[in-house]
């Protein structure tokens, strides 16, 4: 085999090796499967963000597509648990559910260098939510999980696009509808 053709081999087989997205999900407190509708019957759902200012353009995507996606009697804007349940009460609901958005976003990465190859880049879609259920009559905590979900990796390319079916697959593995 001639050098040119093993070095362009090499490359290509490590394009292809490279490309596959890889989805990571990591959740912080306790997540044993998405939390049951029927678990939290009629809901009040806030949402709130952590984003940086510069981010929350995609925060207002991520927001409505909450709205759409999870099982709601009403909506309120993020305020303290004891006025959210106390709304919740007063307008007959068994639940409020607080989800935060904490990281909404795409990134990427473009590498030169003398390696082989000598291009790669990265690029991920990062969705971070925190979701905490409280019971609208005793106050208690029924949830409270923050999962983060990354998906891209080396030679793959996510796309800003990508985001709300991102989304909409992290709610799902969060809340049942």
């Amino acid at each position: 085999m001639k050098a040119g053709t093993w070095s362009r081999s090499l490359i290509c087989a490590c394009l292809l090796l490279g490309a596959c997205a890889k989805t990571t999900i990591t959740d912080h407190g306790l997540a044993a499967g998405p939390l049951p509708a029927t678990k939290l019957g009629k809901t009040l759902l806030v949402v709130e963000f952590a984003l940086p200012a510069t981010v929350e353009a995609n925060g207002e995507e991520a927001a409505r597509l909450i709205r759409e996606s999870l099982p709601a009697a009403g909506t309120a804007a993020p305020d303290t648990d004891e006025r959210l349940l106390a709304r919740a009460r007063a307008d007959a609901l068994d639940s409020v559910l607080i989800v935060r958005i904490e990281d909404y976003l795409r990134r990427g990465n473009l590498y030169l260098g003398v390696a082989i190859p000598p291009v790669s880049w990265d690029t991920s879609t990062l969705i971070s939510l925190r979701v905490r259920a409280l019971d609208a009559k005793t106050g208690a905590v029924i949830a409270d999980v923050r999962r983060d979900r990354v998906r891209g990796g080396l030679f793959t390319l996510r796309r800003p696009e990508d985001l709300p079916a991102e989304m909409k697959a992290m709610l799902a593995s969060l809340v049942e509808r």
